[in-house]
């Protein structure tokens, strides 16, 4: 029998559905996007609204949403199918989930095209965080960059991402930069507000001292041996090359310094191969270089609290979750200006910002950050005490207010 309960029940609580490809503690890859939906949902629970979940995964999943609150409606292996099946599927499913009963907002990402299949009258808010023809532009692709054999999902899934962005009743942009970029591509769009991401500043504290570190982490052979982290996957808009590079350049001048790298890797469309990237570091260098690849949560904070430095240097970022987890830490940041760093960061003040695809400038910031300790401590010492604001509670209170902005108080059906 379908259940047809109202969208808001008799003691006020809202029925969010809500839909995404990763989410971390259970699904096995887990990035930016998965541990702030991670973070958020709970709080959104706290907040009054009831969330219904739908996972789409390539992999087993490995274990319960947190909150015994979020009802994990469906959880769909997509492995097998070919990219275009899979986001056919994908659509379909959130859509007979939504037909089940009814929902009061139904929050989704623009990558994979969710929401592409759902009737007009759904109470849609996109979240735009990542799509297919922002991850191209910045990377500098084209169609025609692409095997031959790819091309056709790929745009497939940007036009479908550009339906649902045109389809939701509002969209909900995860920073000012993200919000200017997506309409500079798209032109008119529904409204729009711009909410943060958040993290859980206390679990990843925690992790930071309890966690241990992965499995491949370089020794410290003396206190003048610094570790470089640098967070990202290992593709060109992260800006794994500018990092390679400026490395070589801090190289020369401090000769103990190590680089780790710790991002997923494996899409031969946006990443350049280990060697190529090897070869833009003098011989002996070389060997002061740990490839970690994709590290999961409490491993990731204990890293990134083990590093001298870390860096972002992402040629334009959408907001950068992993960069809020660094400040929560208190490890010394650099990251890029320009993108979505720009509404939580400032040079100077909290951490040290460079040009994107500036390997020079990164270079320098990254021998500032190692060289005066106690500068970076400083800097550190402050984003430590600002970045409560990006707490998932406060986060969660703010989407429910963008929400009731863009569509409305919630009501019953």
């Amino acid at each position: 029998m379908v259940d047809r309960a109202p969208a808001v029940s008799m003691t006020g609580r809202e029925r969010w559905l809500v839909a995404a490809t990763e989410l971390a503690g259970v699904t096995a890859y887990t990035g930016g996007i998965g541990s702030h939906y991670a973070a958020l949902l709970p709080a959104l629970q706290r907040s009054g609204a009831d969330v219904d979940l739908v996972l789409f995964s390539d992999s087993d999943q490995v274990g319960d949403p947190e909150d015994d609150a979020i009802r994990l409606r469906r959880y769909v292996r997509t492995d097998g199918m070919s990219r275009t099946a899979a986001l056919g599927r994908c659509a379909q499913v959130v859509r007979e989930v939504f037909g089940e009963r009814r929902y009061a907002r139904v929050f989704l990402p623009e990558w994979r095209a969710l929401g592409s299949a759902l009737p007009s009258r759904a109470p849609l808010l996109t979240n735009l965080a990542t799509g297919m023809r922002l991850v191209h532009e910045v990377s500098g692709l084209e169609l025609g960059d692409l095997p031959h054999e790819t091309r056709l999902a790929a745009a497939v899934q940007m036009s479908l991402e550009e339906r649902q962005i045109r389809r939701s009743a509002g969209l909900i942009a995860i920073s000012s930069a993200m919000q200017a970029r997506v309409t500079a591509m798209f032109g008119p769009l529904p409204p729009a507000r711009v909410v943060r991401n958040c993290v859980d500043i206390a679990a990843i504290r925690a992790a930071a001292v309890s966690a241990g570190l992965p499995s491949g982490w370089p020794p410290r052979n003396s206190p003048a041996s610094p570790i470089v982290l640098f967070l990202g996957r290992a593709e060109r808009r992260k800006g794994v090359v500018d990092a390679i590079s400026a490395f070589g350049r801090l190289w020369r001048r401090l000769p103990s310094a190590h680089l780790v790298l710790a991002g997923a890797g494996g899409d031969a469309r946006f990443e350049p191969r280990r060697a190529d990237l090897l070869s833009l570091l003098p011989e002996d260098a070389r060997r002061n270089v740990t490839w970690l690849g994709h590290v999961r949560g409490p491993e990731l904070s204990a890293a990134i609290a083990a590093s001298d430095v870390a860096m972002t240097p992402s040629r334009w970022e959408g907001f950068g979750n992993v960069a809020l987890e660094v400040k929560a830490i208190g490890t010394p940041l650099v990251a890029t200006s320009g993108s979505g760093f720009d509404d939580f960061c400032a040079d100077g003040v909290d951490c040290l910002l460079v040009p994107p695809a500036d390997p020079a400038a990164l270079a320098d910031a990254l021998w500032r950050a190692v060289n005066d300790p106690a500068a970076s401590r400083s800097r550190a010492d402050v984003a430590l005490r600002q970045v409560q604001e990006y707490a998932p509670d406060p986060v969660a209170a703010d989407l429910r207010r963008a929400a009731d902005d863009l569509l409305g108080p919630a009501t019953e059906d």
